[in-house]
């Protein structure tokens, strides 16, 4: 999620919108290089996790995770469907993941992608490929996409409260927000509601 920064005065800022997938992955085509780096930096957690929870040491999983990216670099323009450019990359991810653990193991090349699930599901590992901690990285990605929706001043509070470090004053809140401190926790209550029904809509 896009952090609450503070201006130079020590006042807070609303944070910034940030850009969905599509409209990254359309800026990138037009050679927007922060755009890049935003879909990266958005990502690289997410699929570097892949390989890891397959058992792969980080040397490995780094490797993995510039091949995946290089590979969506080459086929930007290819892509049909920008908007699933996060499914695209956990996919990618997985094969890639699969090819290094199959040739380290001598098992044969899946056929499809429901094979290679099968297969990857079998191997006796401590650290399954999907886990607790892959599923977190998605839902902090549903819980990005869903602040982001919601009116400036509620994704204010919720970024300065929670997205901050260390967290914002209910003092701070206010005066970022121009209203009295004993508002804000109210209003906190409010915007939870609200992000909690654009997550489950």
């Amino acid at each position: 999620m896009a952090k609450a920064s503070t201006t130079g005065s020590g006042k807070f800022a609303a944070p910034q919108l940030e850009r969905d997938d599509a409209a990254l992955v359309k800026a990138c085509r037009n050679g927007d290089e922060s755009a890049w780096n935003e879909l990266v930096d958005r990502y690289q957690r997410l699929v570097f996790a892949i390989p890891r929870r397959a058992g792969l040491p980080e040397s490995e999983a780094a490797d993995i995770l510039q091949e995946v990216f290089l590979t969506l670099f080459q086929k930007l323009d290819d892509l049909q469907q920008p908007e699933k450019v996060r499914s695209w990359l956990v996919t990618t991810a997985k094969f890639k993941t699969w090819g290094t653990v199959r040739s380290e193991k001598g098992f044969h090349a899946p056929a499809t992608e429901e094979e290679m699930e099968y297969e990857m599901a079998s191997i006796a590992d401590e650290a399954p490929l999907v886990e607790d901690a892959l599923i977190t990285l998605e839902e902090q990605h549903m819980v990005r996409t869903a602040l982001k929706k919601l009116e400036e001043r509620c994704r204010t509070i919720l970024s300065m409260i929670y997205l901050t470090e260390p967290s914002a004053s209910y003092a701070e809140v206010a005066e970022a927000i121009g209203v009295g401190s004993t508002s804000i926790s109210p209003l906190r209550s409010r915007c939870l509601k609200k992000l909690e029904k654009v997550l489950s809509g």
